[in-house]
């Protein structure tokens, strides 16, 4: 479904599809996230969007409100609406994380904290 290019590393999108979930009808996406050495996502929440994050690869702890918690191959952790996280990569080579999230609207992504502000300002500029 295509690759894009973040400040952190990059992202593959492997699936978007329409699903029903209990009552709610919305888009079901799978996306790989790839996190360079030592890099991280920005601290940011979904009003809406619930996702699951589950380790393929790699090395990587999850920041939320309540602390830091490292991420343990072949479990799986639920980030629920409205919950600020960050994912870091702790370690010297990539991390590889699966997120699968609904209802997935890639509009539906608050940055509170963002280490790659200046990075994103300057390619907004650039694109002009």
């Amino acid at each position: 479904m295509g690759r894009i290019e973040k400040p952190w590393g990059y992202e593959e999108h492997i699936l978007s599809t329409q699903v029903d979930v209990g009552d709610r009808v919305g888009m079901l996406g799978i996306r790989r996230l790839v996190i360079d050495a030592d890099e991280m996502t920005s601290y940011s929440y979904h009003e809406d969007q619930s996702d699951i994050i589950y380790l393929e690869e790699g090395n990587a702890q999850i920041r939320k409100e309540g602390g830091i918690q490292k991420l343990e191959k072949g479990n799986a952790t639920v980030i629920r609406s409205n919950e600020k996280h960050q994912i870091q990569n702790i370690d010297t080579q990539v991390a590889k994380i699966l997120e699968i999230s609904f209802p997935y609207r890639p509009e539906d992504l608050h940055r509170v904290e963002d280490p790659y502000e200046e990075a994103r300002d300057n390619e907004e500029d650039q694109e002009k």
